[in-house]
């Protein structure tokens, strides 16, 4: 099992023939994958999913929800002698787990990334293309180029689109704007588009520093400081403000 586990390490998680554990006897290798569900909380090898998880507040992948499940990287079905192994465990959401599927490809542009092998460079790659035309409308993608590793920028887009991330970072959108409206409101009334813009770029500064380049809500936040129709007001009719009575504090000041 050592030399199954050495390996997978040297192979940074990559799918080969010998980390299947055929060397090994069946009935272990049975053992093993059934070993896995002894690793709920409660049971005697909770420890592992404790380990794993402790620390983790939004799944890794998504940056939506916080994770509940463990994804094995590379599938137990197939891959039975991993089943309990930690570095092929990946604390992750349902819904990313549940889009992953246990599939793993023979190319190399779509193969998910290993969240404790695959190093992502310290860049922005992440961007949103906001819409305000009919309501708000927000394109993520993969910026191209910068520094960026073509395949590993492939691999990113294949996770975006298999995961269903815009379809999924949709749904949130509008829930976490609301929890701006209030300021998007005051900062237009007292310093017109311009104080709407600095109020984005700041709030996306410090979400920025909070979670990380590429999180989705201050790429968004971003985003929307440089369209001119979201900040001129546009905002207004996306996410209509209660009425307030006059003499409210400035917030910019």
């Amino acid at each position: 099992m050592i030399a199954v586990y050495d390996a997978y390490d040297a192979a940074s998680g990559s799918a080969e023939d010998c980390l299947k554990g055929l060397h090994l006897d069946e009935a272990l290798r049975d053992t093993i994958n059934a070993a896995y569900d002894f690793t709920q909380a409660g049971r005697k090898l909770s420890k592992i999913r404790e380990g794993i998880m402790a620390g983790v507040e939004h799944c890794p992948i998504c940056g939506i929800s916080p994770p509940r499940q463990l994804d094995h990287y590379l599938p137990k079905s197939t891959f039975k002698a991993l089943a309990i192994y930690p570095r092929n465990l990946v604390p992750i959401c349902g819904d990313c787990n549940q889009s992953k599927a246990s599939s793993v490809s023979a190319l190399p542009n779509e193969q998910f990334l290993h969240a404790y092998y695959d190093v992502v460079p310290e860049i922005r790659f992440l961007e949103a293309r906001p819409s305000t035309a009919q309501g708000l409308v927000v394109d993520f993608g993969i910026r191209a180029g910068g520094g960026l590793d073509p395949l590993l920028a492939s691999r990113l887009s294949y996770q975006l689109n298999r995961l269903r991330l815009n379809t999924r970072y949709a749904r949130e959108i509008n829930s976490y704007l609301t929890s701006h409206t209030t300021a998007l409101h005051m900062c237009f009334q007292f310093a017109g588009n311009e104080g709407v813009r600095s109020f984005l770029q700041t709030q996306s500064a410090v979400e920025f520093g909070r979670f990380h380049l590429n999180h989705w809500r201050p790429v968004l936040l971003e985003a929307l400081g440089l369209d001119d129709q979201f900040c001129g007001g546009g905002f207004a009719s996306i996410l209509p403000a209660v009425a307030q009575p006059l003499g409210s504090v400035n917030p910019l000041t």
